[in-house]
């Protein structure tokens, strides 16, 4: 372990931030990134030793977390998953990704069974999940050889001897293991979701495990904060609705259940397919409306629940290989949620319009009320592309926030990035009306970045806005940036996809310079970390195209609820503010410590306008 010798800004801040946190006070911190956040938080829990709940968007940012903790501190850190990938009883699972599967943990005999965890000597995340795999399960196997275990006729694992047994419940442990970390890591909703807030820090009999207040919450990249808490709704598609509808009439027939509500149930699901069926998909999200019909009859939404119920009850009984999903109880929850949904509305979308796969997705406005539960905490919100003042002020509703813009504080804490506007280049929608001038902007995107890499030190990255302007569409034949990009650059270029891993481009970049092809949004711009011997292996971001988000009709309804409630403009906190953010994401990428200089490169006549000349290019860094 490497002694911690903490950068100018985080020795001359600490003392700032532990006192405001003690007095329970928020704080916001925008540093650049490879600056030492991380570290910085990390640093504050162990000269103050109170305990951090340290909240990421995803799991694979648990990883620089256990890389600083590993390297300086070594401080009894938990990182916690959820149910679905710590189960080691995947046949009681219908859907392994489904986390909130109802009764997933009932009549489990291992339920009750934990340990404690060695906090101290976890492995890496990936590591973690992996060892508690395996040794839940040889400990299951073990039991079963022991007859302390077995199968009863339905293929449900019981306890026979519970004194006896050596297995134990992997999510149930980490829970209990949670007073003894110093630094808890989980993902934003385990905080902000409060259903799930209140099942992770209560024990299984409702007690308290642990009080909020008495740990300082840390937010990090907080800037993905409103697009997870706009997406906390719930989901429904039309091949759910087509299932529950199928389970209802199988399960249910009515020469058997030939009664109202038996006659509602099914009523209800056939009338809610047609209102689904006759929407054209689209891949924006669209306001969607029922029918007065539909509304009057899910008066009798309580028949659709009856027989939900009905159908759990067997479900429990049969084989544990022959239980399905309850798609009843899927479409009654939407229903019931959007019945009392307040700050919201239902909109559609289809991810694949060419197979028309409609979803329905209930859709919040007001991200505030996620935030309330925090007024007794001390909270650090940190990014390297934190949202302005105001929009912490007014959008999150947040008053007093301590703001501290460490490259404003300390100069170059994060390295030197130059902005240079490039003009004559533009991905706005109109141009993409004629395929021909869509493809020649195209060809000049790509040929721009070919320029760029024949000159750069170092590797290069372009970020682009979407995967049909990186990729094409092959359904309607337009191009795409990588259709123009020349054979003998093949095996110098990385695109951004769901197989390509971290170590792959790392290894590349290593060997000789390369170009990274991402999509603002996507997992390389959110955490990928090129460096060697401490500084960045990008020296080159091409901003190729405004990521500004769809003004679809849920951004629009968005930003009129919130001019009604704050009797202000919210365009520019609700839309440009939210580009800006990415930008700046993406040029983070280029600087990985204060000794590194990155151009960047903006590839958008729009960057023309007064709200980038102010916010970005008056104030290169």
């Amino acid at each position: 372990m490497e002694k911690f010798t903490p950068r100018e800004w985080q020795d001359a801040l600490i003392s700032t931030v532990s006192k405001n946190l003690e007095e329970k006070n928020k704080v916001a911190i925008e540093a650049p990134t490879g600056s030492g956040k991380t570290s910085f938080v990390l640093y504050l829990a162990f000269i103050t030793g109170k305990k951090l709940i340290y909240l990421t968007r995803t799991h694979n940012e648990f990883t620089r977390l256990y890389e600083d903790n590993q390297k300086y501190f070594n401080l009894p850190v938990l990182y916690m998953f959820g149910k679905s990938k710590l189960c080691p009883l995947k046949e009681r699972w219908y859907e392994s990704e489904d986390d909130g599967q109802k009764n997933v943990c009932k009549g489990c005999p291992l339920k009750e069974k934990t340990i404690k965890l060695d906090l101290k000597n976890i492995h890496s995340p990936e590591i973690f999940l992996q060892d508690m795999e395996e040794d839940s399960t040889d400990k299951i196997r073990k039991d079963v050889n022991s007859r302390a275990l077995a199968r009863d006729t339905k293929g449900e694992l019981v306890a026979i001897d519970k004194d006896k047994m050596v297995s134990y419940c992997p999510y149930y442990s980490a829970r209990s293991s949670m007073p003894e970390a110093q630094v808890i890591a989980m993902t934003y909703n385990y905080l902000l979701n409060p259903s799930i807030r209140f099942n992770v820090f209560h024990g299984t009999e409702g007690e308290e495990m642990l009080d909020l207040n008495d740990s300082y919450i840390i937010f990090d990249e907080a800037h993905n904060l409103d697009s997870v808490i706009e997406n906390f709704g719930r989901n429904l598609s039309i091949k759910t609705v087509e299932k529950a509808l199928d389970s209802l009439v199988k399960e249910f027939p009515l020469d058997k259940y030939n009664n109202y509500e038996r006659v509602e149930a099914n009523l209800i699901l056939e009338k809610l397919l047609t209102n689904m069926s006759s929407t054209k998909p689209t891949n924006d999200l669209k306001e969607f409306k029922f029918s007065n019909d539909f509304i009057s009859k899910m008066e009798n939404l309580e028949s659709i629940n009856t027989f939900s119920e009905e159908f759990e009850e067997r479900n429990e009984k049969r084989a544990v290989k022959k239980r399905t999903r309850n798609y009843l109880e899927n479409v009654y929850n939407f229903l019931y949620d959007y019945q009392r949904i307040e700050n919201g509305n239902i909109y559609s979308f289809a991810s694949n319009t060419e197979k028309k796969d409609l979803k329905l997705k209930l859709m919040y406005y007001d991200t505030s009320n996620y935030f309330s539960f925090l007024k007794g905490s001390g909270v650090i919100f940190m990014s390297g592309t934190m949202p302005s003042e105001d929009h912490i002020s007014k959008v999150w509703n947040m008053d007093d926030v301590l703001y501290l813009r460490v490259d404003s504080i300390f100069k170059n804490a994060g390295g030197i990035k130059n902005y240079n506007a490039v003009r004559g280049y533009t991905t706005l929608g109109r141009y993409r009306q004629n395929i021909e001038e869509w493809a020649n902007m195209l060809k000049k995107y790509m040929e721009f970045s070919l320029n760029v890499y024949s000159k750069s030190e170092k590797s290069v990255l372009v970020a682009v806005p979407s995967y049909k302007i990186l990729f094409g569409d092959d359904y309607t034949k337009v191009p795409g940036i990588a259709s123009f990009l020349p054979d003998s650059m093949r095996s110098k270029c990385v695109f951004e996809n769901k197989r390509i891993s971290y170590s792959t481009i790392e290894r590349m970049a290593n060997e000789d310079k390369i170009m990274i092809f991402s999509v603002h949004g996507g997992k390389l711009l959110e955490g990928i970390q090129l460096v060697s011997h401490g500084e960045s292996l990008i020296s080159d971001v091409i901003i190729a195209g405004l990521p500004l988000t769809p003004l679809d009709d849920y951004r629009k309804d968005k930003i009129k609820y919130l001019e009604r409630i704050l009797n202000k403009n919210a365009y520019n906190l609700l839309y440009y503010e939210y580009a800006l953010i990415k930008v700046k994401q993406a040029a983070g990428r280029s600087t990985r410590s204060p000794e590194d200089h990155a151009s960047i490169w903006l590839c958008d006549d729009r960057f023309q306008e007064p709200f980038w000349q102010h916010n970005l290019l008056s104030n290169e860094k």
